[in-house]
């Protein structure tokens, strides 16, 4: 019975260690996943926390119980004969300071090799992970030689441990030896010099009890030392356990949002005239959702800011493109917006309220974040858009009513799907999507992204270069997808893309353009093009979007202007449908000239 119940108070270690710690990972911010490979937090959640599970099952439970044979014997002991104990309480001092020693020594051991096994982990995961890669550039050998290395550092390891313990072993055992002579002797000594004192009954009775304690005491000694490698082979857990992320909500007073709204509405009614009501709502209305005010970030390791000194307001209906070469910045300010990172100087406002006073919750609910690439759970279609219910909505909905919702979601997206019957492209909502999402087409990950964004009703859409990974065709469907997001929703929208073809395409209010994490330009994509000298002309000549001479321009700023003109531009990476050639200047058209705006035709 004691070993079933140690046995599940091990195992219940176990569950509670891994909760805590895969809940406490989730919490951390983005900057400790930048700097911590994902392989080793796999090995401290899975072999790490076994040592904990092993030391309450096996150690504590044997402990335990050669503790109390321990004390009962050396109570019969010394009931027998408190001198002769004495001999037999000196040799096992002298045990319980050698396993002290051992227990140390392997304490910090073990922990250099569950180190060495999280490392090797990673490298395994990464292997996985990578292994289409691995194939392509035929790099096996490569990865099979880094694991076997990893795993040869830790057997290394494991082997000084193997001999640490035998060494330890044979001293205690030793002194056990050593000691069971020294008593017998003294016990005959006694016996043959007073026989009166003790008769062979007693002697008998003493050698039996001091056999006892000292292989109990022996045995708490080995255990001890295998508690110490438990410890030092988890230690990594409580850390991360322990740890409390950078970005966090618990400094955050949380207002109860329906009885602010009605002690706001009170206040009004009682000392506001209707005039005054009204102008509140239009000052409001005015008010940028969002506001960066001299923002700098700077994270991971990075000594340059990723941006400086920004200052920027986004509304209400803005459509806001963000643009600019490679590392200036743009995905840092969307990852700012999610408040993945929080600014090292200036401020960040979302409806006018400090990011750094908003709790996760809050922000999750107002902004949604369409990646780059998509990342898709291993579960159902279905399952993958209900992801961006809250929480409480998802828990509490009627599985019938989700449906239609999901559906909705997915048709607005550009991806129809009917409940029970497949669509012509072999899809329902109950098809399970494989991992990562790698059964759909880059496009429909893409579109499964926008829908689970689209389900949660947001107040700020974010776009990661939503078209970055797609052909012309899947592009396309994906843009239009955005342009029916946009006309039927309120919400604003934020677009980073390295495509300007796709700004015209969304009908883009706003560009950011960006560079050295700074702002370089800001204004309407059509304004922006006329100043052949920006930044913003330069990246749109480099794509064949508009010529070098300034004619052009205004010739796209008339067709802009002209109420008649409405048809959609796809140019992306230099070419309409096509490529240019960096080193000629070369631009190749493939797509039908009723496509293009007349004065983009006529180049």
């Amino acid at each position: 019975a004691r070993g079933a119940l140690f046995w599940i108070a091990g195992s219940r270690g176990n569950y509670n260690a891994r909760v805590k710690l895969h809940h406490n990972l989730l919490l951390q911010e983005a900057a400790f996943f930048d700097s911590t490979e994902t392989g080793i937090l796999l090995s401290r959640i899975n072999n790490d926390v076994n040592k904990i599970g092993q030391v309450i099952s096996f150690h504590i439970n044997i402990v335990f119980r050669q503790l109390t044979q321990f004390v009962f014997g050396s109570f019969f002991l010394l009931k027998i004969s408190p001198q002769m104990s004495l001999v037999a309480f000196t040799g096992i001092g002298f045990i319980a300071i050698i396993s002290a020693i051992y227990g140390q020594f392997s304490r910090v051991l073990a922990e250099k090799v569950q180190d060495k096994f999280a490392e090797a982990s990673a490298i395994a995961e990464t292997s996985f992970r990578m292994s289409e890669t691995i194939r392509a550039f035929n790099g096996i050998n490569l990865e099979t030689s880094k694991y076997e290395a990893g795993q040869g550092e830790a057997l290394e390891l494991e082997e000084v441990q193997a001999w640490a313990y035998g060494m330890h072993k044979f001293i205690a055992d030793s002194v056990e030896t050593l000691l069971h002579i020294t008593v017998m002797y003294c016990c005959w000594s006694v016996g043959r010099l007073h026989p009166t004192l003790v008769d062979g009954k007693t002697l008998t009775s003493f050698l039996f009890y001091v056999k006892f304690v000292l292989e109990s005491s022996n045995e708490v000694g080995n255990e001890w030392a295998k508690i110490q490698s438990a410890i030092g082979a988890s230690s990594k857990i409580f850390e991360l356990i322990g740890r409390v992320p950078r970005i966090n909500d618990q400094d955050v007073v949380v207002v109860d949002k329906e009885e602010d709204d009605l002690t706001m509405n009170a206040t009004s009614t009682a000392t506001s005239t209707m005039k005054e009501v009204k102008e509140e709502e239009k000052k409001e209305k005015q008010q940028p959702i969002i506001n960066m005010s001299n923002m700098t970030v700077t994270y991971g390791a990075m000594e340059a800011p990723a941006l400086k000194n920004i200052n920027l307001q986004i509304h209400e209906h803005d459509r806001v493109a963000i643009v600019g070469r490679s590392g200036s910045g743009k995905s840092s300010m969307l990852r700012t917006i999610l408040r993945f990172y929080d600014p090292s100087s200036g401020s960040i406002e979302l409806q006018g309220i400090n990011l750094q006073d908003q709790t996760r919750k809050d922000i999750s609910r107002k902004v949604v974040v369409v990646e780059q690439e998509p990342h898709l759970f291993p579960t159902t279609l279905m399952e993958n858009v209900l992801y961006g219910l809250p929480y409480d909505e998802n828990d509490v909905e009627q599985e019938e009513g989700m449906r239609v919702r999901v559906a909705e979601a997915l048709e607005l997206a550009g991806l129809p799907v009917t409940g029970d019957d497949k669509n012509d492209l072999g899809l329902e909502l109950d098809t399970r999507v494989g991992e990562g999402g790698r059964t759909l087409s880059g496009g429909q990950r893409q579109r499964v992204a926008i829908a689970r964004a689209l389900i949660r009703s947001p107040d700020v859409l974010l776009l990661d270069e939503p078209t970055a990974a797609l052909d012309s065709k899947s592009e396309k469907t994906v843009v239009d997808a955005l342009q029916r997001v946009m006309q039927k929703g309120a919400r604003s929208m934020v677009m980073v893309t390295h495509r300007l073809g796709v700004i015209r395409s969304v009908n883009v209010n706003k560009v950011i353009v960006l560079e050295k994490g700074e702002i370089a330009e800001v204004g309407h994509p059509e304004e922006l093009l006329q100043n052949k000298d920006g930044l913003y002309s330069q990246l749109a000549r480099e794509q064949g979007i508009v010529a070098e001479s300034s004619s052009l321009s205004s010739e796209i700023m008339s067709s802009h202007s002209s109420a008649t003109t409405t048809t959609t531009t796809t140019l992306v990476n230099g070419d309409v449908n096509g490529s240019v050639d960096g080193g000629g200047g070369r631009l190749e058209h493939d797509v039908e000239m009723k496509d293009i705006p007349t004065p983009l035709a006529q180049c």
